[in-house]
């Protein structure tokens, strides 16, 4: 298990607080949050690669807090890949092996097996600019793995890749992770990524954990108004905009709006279509509702439309 105790890290007015934090073993987690919330500095300093200013770390219960990289259990893919453009991909996975001075037929072994297991073992003997996207980021997980780490460190791993190749990326990380039996941390600022990859996310804002838990957990029982609105797409009214009682926000998905049926009643402001279904944007008494309905259903915009919401799955907020 990797857990982080009391941890803080402060530089250029920006401080990184995490009073407790734990991963179990042949977990995938993922680090979500915008842009400056400090998901990378929590990954560098697991990395070793930042030393906190308070706290520890400890890893499968060693306290590696001040050991170098090269000494801690860990393998880590950078956004970049950083890869040896002067090297083949076999020297480019061999290289953590080649510094730890193993034997030639040990690093063979490894450097094929992990090879295979990546399905670039027909690469090997290629440099990196004579690679697509995708295999040089297969490379740069592989030379991560290859040393056996007992937890993998991935920032940003898909955001060079195109939307297709993010998705197919997306299930092979996942399918790897289940196969190697690794323990994974995933920083990202995409919160489909996240969800789809996740078996635990842990969400970030503005330098503190904001909730810990599974994707689905997240998503129905969001623990604070900054979860709600950045995971997934959801609607924010006042209570009384509904008809409710209380001084409260209620927040609901937009999945849980039922259209041409309920006692609310709205107009199509306008409505995209996104292959599996329609986002259609309400009007209602000033306030923009998204509802999801199906693809062939024929909204135009300005239609008066009946409404229901499920209000047992709807959320209230303190304002």
């Amino acid at each position: 298990m990797l857990i982080l105790r009391g941890v803080r890290k402060s530089f250029k007015g920006f401080t990184l607080r995490v009073e407790e934090l734990a991963v179990p073993d042949k977990t995938y987690a993922v680090v979500l949050g915008p842009s400056g919330s400090g998901k990378t500095t929590l990954l560098r300093i697991i990395a070793g690669l930042e030393k906190p200013d308070e706290g520890s770390i400890l890893l499968n219960g060693v306290d590696v807090t001040r050991l170098p990289v090269w000494e801690r259990d860990v393998g880590i893919v950078f956004q970049n890949y950083a890869l040896y453009p002067h090297l083949t991909v076999f020297d480019n996975i061999a290289m953590p092996l080649k510094n730890k001075r193993m034997p030639k037929d040990e690093i063979r072994r490894r450097v094929e097996h992990i090879a295979e297991v990546l399905n670039i073992k027909d690469q090997l003997h290629k440099y990196p600019h004579q690679l697509s996207g995708g295999q040089q980021q297969r490379v740069a997980i592989a030379r991560a793995l290859v040393k056996e780490p007992k937890v993998l460190l991935l920032d940003e791993p898909l955001s060079n890749l195109d939307a297709r190749l993010r998705l197919d990326v997306r299930g092979f990380l996942k399918e790897l992770q289940r196969n190697v039996g690794a323990t994974v941390v995933h920083v990202t600022h995409d919160q489909e990524e996240a969800m789809a990859l996740g078996d635990l996310m842990i969400v970030m804002n503005n330098g503190r954990v904001e909730q810990v838990g599974t994707p689905e957990e997240l998503y129905r029982r969001p623990k604070s108004l900054f979860v709600f609105n950045f995971l997934g797409l959801g609607n924010l009214l006042p209570a009384r905009a509904l008809g409710l009682g209380g001084d409260e926000l209620v927040g609901f998905r937009p999945e849980d709006v039922a259209l041409g049926v309920g006692d609310y009643v709205a107009t199509v402001a306008r409505q995209e279509y996104l292959g599996s279904y329609k986002l259609v944007e309400l009007e209602y008494n000033g306030f923009r509702i998204k509802a999801r309905a199906p693809p062939a259903a024929d909204f135009k915009e300005g239609d008066v439309v009946k409404f229901s919401v499920d209000l047992e799955k709807a959320l209230r907020f303190a304002k």
